[in-house]
């Protein structure tokens, strides 16, 4: 079977690939992980940087706007601001809304945007500007604009919406992070990332110039997101790369070590196992396993060791199992005789008195296993009288058939001497007892039919209740005197009794194997299941034909259930005297 299955594999992919492939998985997993965190890192790192370069513009762009006015023309801007309706202020690029602030353009905003446009220039951020942070409406309001580009700057009172949380950190700030305290900042940072539709991504921090009751005034300074991203893009590229080299030079390298590690003694194995599930003689003394060169210190190793020792353990097995193949023949074969010279014992032709028509019998011994315990018999004593006896001997197998037989002879010696049923079994049970080291027993009904008047003379050893058949069809279970098994006891008595048959009566007698036979639901088939059996028998109907619907009804009850006893019945049918019949 080795041989045939390592023969019929197909190798989709060999373990010096697999190894490498799995080795190239699991660095590229772990690179990636790496990746995943320097990454972010990284990226923490640089933008933390950012905020805090951005932050500082904006801190610097206050400290110079200290030495301009520009208090009177924010509160003055925002004087005009608060005089709008709402309804005015929707549409916060409307011309008709910013005219209103045109006259505040004088000569003191020139001079506060020019030194915001100075300082623009010197330090290079995107935009810088003047505005009112509303708490309550989360708009920003400018002010003033860097920008002197009149097409493109902010004019004052512009305005736009942002989200609450960004609003409340340009006028709060935000705790600063451990990265930020490490680079001297030791207060709340104001600063936040947008990515609006009109500007994109960009980094927006604010320093708190004064505050009113209703507005926080603050001078911003943006920035473009732009540099990060490209710092981000370089480092991925270079990480990349640099893992791509890595994972390669680390697959190679595993896939040498699993080579010469595990896939190299797997070989050797698997090949061993070929050649000895190729050999078709297990038994010629060739070890394939013995020549193993497998020392890696580990399972690989002892599973070497084990494969040796599986090949002498099969071995031995083998010769075991070849010796214990002929007992089992041998056995089989001496079984199969005794149960050849068991069924030879019983009578198997029916009728087995052709040329008496004053009674007629039929009778079946089906054994649970190859030998069985059961028998019966017919003996014509004389012209007048006939033995007929049914036993079952206790046990199975052999040592039941040896009993069996020994009991079968005795019983038929006895028949011959005595026409007491009683006496015969008194005796029979003082020979038996006496020797009986092995405490076998036998039950037995025995009983010598007076042909010509009828008579039935009986006795039960501890044997089942007979079922007389009226000539009507009735059926009558003889609940007759039990007398003690054969075998168990000397000194056991025994009382005859008697059953005047008419012309047309049957005595149908069986073995516990018919009443204890047993369904798929553990039940039992019973005495009363074999009178419901007959049913009311017919004249017509012949003992074998009795016999066949009882089997019948017993074989629909277990159905498949396993047959744990021998099934053994008799009967006779009672045609009436010689001179009746003629």
């Amino acid at each position: 079977m080795i041989g045939k299955s390592l023969d019929k594999g197909i190798i989709k992919r060999s373990l010096n690939s697999k190894a490498f492939i799995i080795t190239l998985l699991l660095t590229m997993g772990i690179g990636l992980a790496v990746l995943l965190a320097g990454f972010t890192l990284y990226l923490s790192g640089v933008s933390n940087q950012f905020v805090i370069s951005t932050w500082n513009l904006a801190n610097a762009e206050a400290a110079v706007l200290e030495q301009t006015d520009y208090r009177s023309m924010c509160d003055e801007i925002l004087e005009v601001y608060d005089s709008i309706s709402e309804a005015d202020k929707a549409d916060p690029e409307k011309e008709a809304y910013l005219s209103k602030f045109d006259h505040l353009r004088d000569e003191r905003f020139t001079k506060v945007q020019e030194s915001m446009h100075s300082l623009q220039n010197r330090n290079g951020p995107l935009n810088s500007f003047i505005v009112a942070l509303d708490g309550s409406t989360d708009r920003m309001i400018y002010l003033c604009d860097a920008d002197q580009d009149v097409e493109t700057n902010y004019r004052p009172g512009m305005w736009e919406a942002y989200e609450h949380e960004q609003i409340e950190t340009l006028i709060k700030g935000e705790e600063a992070t451990e990265y930020q305290l490490q680079m001297g900042v030791d207060q709340r940072v104001q600063a936040v990332m947008t990515n609006l539709p009109r500007y994109g991504p960009r980094c927006t921090a604010a320093a708190t110039l004064y505050k009113t009751d209703k507005y926080t005034i603050a001078v911003c300074v943006d920035e473009k997101l732009e540099p990060l991203e490209n710092m981000s893009k370089t480092f991925l590229i270079q990480y990349i790369g640099l893992l791509i080299a890595v994972t390669l030079l680390a697959s190679f390298i595993g896939m040498s070590l699993m080579r010469y590690a595990m896939v190299k003694p797997i070989n050797e194995m698997a090949k061993a196992a070929n050649e000895y599930g190729s050999d078709k003689d297990k038994q010629n003394g060739i070890k394939h396993f013995d020549d193993l060169n497998i020392h890696t210190g580990d399972e690989l190793e002892r599973l070497a060791d084990t494969l040796r020792d599986m090949e002498t353990d099969v071995e031995d097995y083998m010769d075991n199992l070849t010796k214990a193949t002929a007992d089992k023949e041998r056995m089989n074969v001496e079984l199969d005789l005794a149960a050849r010279i068991q069924r030879g014992m019983l009578t198997d032709v029916f009728p087995p008195f052709p040329d008496r028509n004053e009674f007629d019998i039929y009778a079946t011994m089906e054994p649970a296993r190859e030998i069985g315990g059961d028998f019966y018999d017919m003996i014509l004593i004389d012209d007048d009288h006939l033995a007929i006896e049914i036993a079952d001997v206790s046990g199975k197998g052999i040592p039941a058939a040896l009993f069996m037989m020994a009991s079968k002879i005795m019983l038929a010696d006895g028949t011959r001497d005595c026409l007491s049923p009683a006496e015969i079994l008194r005796d029979i049970n003082e020979k038996i007892s006496a020797g009986n080291r092995e405490e076998m027993f036998v039950t037995v009904w025995l009983a010598i039919l007076e042909i010509s008047t009828g008579k039935l003379t009986c006795a039960n050893a501890g044997h089942e209740y007979p079922i007389l058949i009226h000539a009507d069809g009735r059926a009558e279970l003889i609940r007759d005197k039990h007398g003690a098994v054969i075998g168990a006891l000397e000194g056991m008595k025994y009382t005859d009794y008697e059953i005047m048959m008419q012309k047309g009566d049957r005595i149908f007698v069986y073995t516990d194997g018919v009443t204890e036979a047993t369904s798929t639901q553990n039940e039992l088939f019973g005495k009363d299941r074999i009178i419901k059996a007959m049913g009311t028998v017919a004249p017509e109907e012949k003992p074998g034909d009795i016999m066949k619907k009882v089997r019948d009804a017993i074989r629909d009850f277990t159905v498949d259930a396993k047959q744990f006893d021998d099934l053994t019945m008799l009967c006779m049918e009672y045609c009436g005297g010689r001179d009746e019949k003629s």
